[in-house]
């Protein structure tokens, strides 16, 4: 009996150390199989980067954003009409509302213009609030275009679920939001929702963290107008498949410096400049639960630490007579008048 016993313990030790050998492997495994996943995504996130065929043009928009005048506005108007190219156009409601001619005479030439609510960001804003913000953008840019308001975003191109409810709830199409993917510009579209996101294109600018691409984000850094055609020259090198190159026009398109950074991007033969409907045409829209869709909400710079104030560069020759001729015309064609 005492043999038989001791068999059983011999027998249940034996299983127990064979059942933990078991639990190890299978959270190796496991283990295994989550790195991997991991491993699979962040290289999935990064594959458009790697494999963009070197022959083919990087679907390319230009986003222009005004807070103060409109002469940078004008110029770029001038330039991209020259170009046949027209841009996403994102102004402050001042300005909408001081030169409604202006952005009517955008919006016939294709020119999308979207409201925004530039006072405060929407992250954690309750619903009504938000809901009010995006309702006051969307009369106001429709009353002064004539067309619908597609598109809109909030400081820092904040946004939340709050957000998307109220955008559905208006049937506003499309929220900016902080990129997600480095330099590539993508779209995605929620599960649960009509809307869709535009994660425009981010760079990294080391230890002042990322930002958008554009004059800005630079210049409130410290960095110089020939830094900042680096950083698109880099950016472009990268491959994307999509990119959004932004212009805060009263910087832009208004100090000689950067607006010669910007002449030269728009000259870059592997990039195909679209406007907006086609531009987002010619990508694929990536859905997914909204609480999957990766959101940014990294802002390092909030006061502006330039190298010098922006009017201390020189200014773009012509801005006074462009902006003369500009501001009062309302051609039936969609052309600006000027000299």
């Amino acid at each position: 009996m005492e043999e038989i016993k001791n068999k059983k313990w011999i027998f249940f030790a034996l299983g127990l150390l064979a059942a933990t050998v078991l639990i190890f492997i299978f959270a190796g495994v496991k283990k295994g199989n989550i790195n991997s996943e991991n491993k699979n995504a962040q290289e999935k996130s990064q594959a458009v980067l790697e494999t963009q065929p070197a022959d083919e043009k990087i679907n390319a928009m230009m986003m222009l954003i005004e807070f103060e005048n409109i002469a940078g506005v004008l110029n770029w108007e001038k330039e991209l009409d020259s170009r046949n190219i027209t841009a996403l156009v994102k102004v402050q409601d001042n300005i909408l509302k001081e030169y409604p001619n202006v952005f009517k005479r955008l919006a016939n030439k294709g020119y999308e213009i979207a409201g925004g609510y530039d006072t405060e960001a929407f992250w954690d804003m309750p619903y009504d609030e938000q809901y009010k913000h995006l309702k006051d953008a969307k009369d106001l840019v429709e009353s002064v275009t004539g067309k619908t308001m597609r598109v809109f975003g909030s400081r820092y191109f904040a946004y939340d679920e709050n957000t998307l409810k109220a955008a559905d709830a208006l049937g506003i199409e499309y929220i900016l939001a902080r990129g997600t993917q480095d330099v590539n510009a993508v779209i995605y579209q929620p599960d649960e929702y009509e809307t869709k996101i535009i994660s425009v294109s981010n760079v990294d600018f080391g230890d002042m963290g990322r930002g958008s691409l554009c004059d800005y984000s630079l210049w409130a850094r410290g960095s110089s107008p020939a830094e900042f055609g680096a950083m698109v020259e880099e950016s472009i090198a990268k491959k994307p498949q999509n990119m959004i190159l932004v212009s805060h026009s009263y910087l832009g398109g208004t100090r000689l410096a950067w607006w010669q950074e910007y002449e030269k991007a728009l000259g870059y033969e592997n990039l195909d400049w679209r406007g907006f409907d086609d531009w987002v045409a010619a990508q694929d829209v990536i859905a997914m639960p909204n609480a999957k869709i990766p959101m940014n909400k990294e802002v390092k710079y909030v006061a502006p630490n330039p190298e010098k104030e922006i009017d201390e560069y020189e200014a773009v020759p012509g801005l006074d007579e462009l902006k003369k001729n500009g501001i009062t015309s309302t051609a039936d064609d969609g052309k600006m008048i000027c000299q």
